[in-house]
């Protein structure tokens, strides 16, 4: 694991015992996320659900955001290996299977740390600059590679605007988010995740693919589309002017 604490807050290593009793706070902290807020939590239910006091809990954060930032970083790592996955070669016969592949490992990050990411979320846009330099160490990568991966698929020099790809990559991952933070329940009362899944696959596929059809050329058709007009009309005068 990259992300490893080997001290507590008094400066003290930790030994066996401590990391554990560590991982039972953070532990305890993402079950009480399950039927509880995040701002309504507290040090001493923290520290109830884990079997231990609220001395304890200090002597390894320095308060429930503190518990729940060191969640956030866990999930951070596991989102990491999702990233990873646009650094394996993809079946450019099967892009639309290796897209729905990206997504459900996305969306198994999120079903796994849902109420943390959704918090650091909170923080972020709240501006604590912890919580969204955390967000961004993990949609920066997400997008750059995202973005790399669409223009080896669509090269800048077959149309595709390295630009183009980074904004298709950033519209991409906040859809891929906010699906993915929604409440399984209400997934599935409306179309389903599954349904859904397919849906955001298939629209990756297409960014994928990328358009064919030059802007400047499609700006040229009604021009010329116009002009064709024009040359009818004044054929059409110089046909009147025959005939008086």
């Amino acid at each position: 694991m990259a992300y490893e604490v080997t001290m507590n807050k008094q400066g003290q290593v930790l030994g066996r015992k401590g990391q554990e009793t560590r991982r039972r706070l953070m532990t305890a902290t993402r079950r009480l996320l399950c039927t509880s807020s995040p701002v309504d939590l507290t040090a001493v239910a923290i520290a109830k659900a884990a079997g231990t006091s609220s001395a304890s809990f200090y002597m390894y954060f320095d308060d429930v955001q503190d518990v729940l930032y060191a969640l956030s970083l866990l999930a951070a790592e596991d989102m990491s290996e999702v990233i990873s996955f646009f650094d394996r070669t993809w079946d450019h016969d099967a892009i639309e299977a290796e897209a729905l592949r990206l997504v459900e490992a996305f969306n198994s990050v999120w079903s796994k740390h849902r109420e943390v990411l959704r918090y650091r979320n909170l923080e972020a846009d709240r501006g604590d600059s912890r919580f969204e330099e955390l967000r961004m160490n993990t949609y920066v990568p997400f997008i750059e590679k995202f973005a790399q991966r669409i223009m080896s698929i669509n090269p800048v020099g077959g149309g595709r605007r390295k630009g183009d790809a980074y904004a298709e990559a950033t519209v991409l991952h906040a859809a891929m988010e906010r699906l993915a933070a929604t409440d399984p329940v209400v997934m599935e009362r409306g179309l389903g995740s599954k349904r859904m899944n397919a849906a955001t696959a298939r629209v990756i596929f297409k960014a994928l693919q990328g358009d064919t059809v030059h802007l400047d050329a499609a700006v040229k058709k009604p021009a010329s589309a116009k002009s064709k007009a024009s040359q009818e009309t004044a054929g059409a005068s110089e046909q009147s002017e025959v005939v008086l």
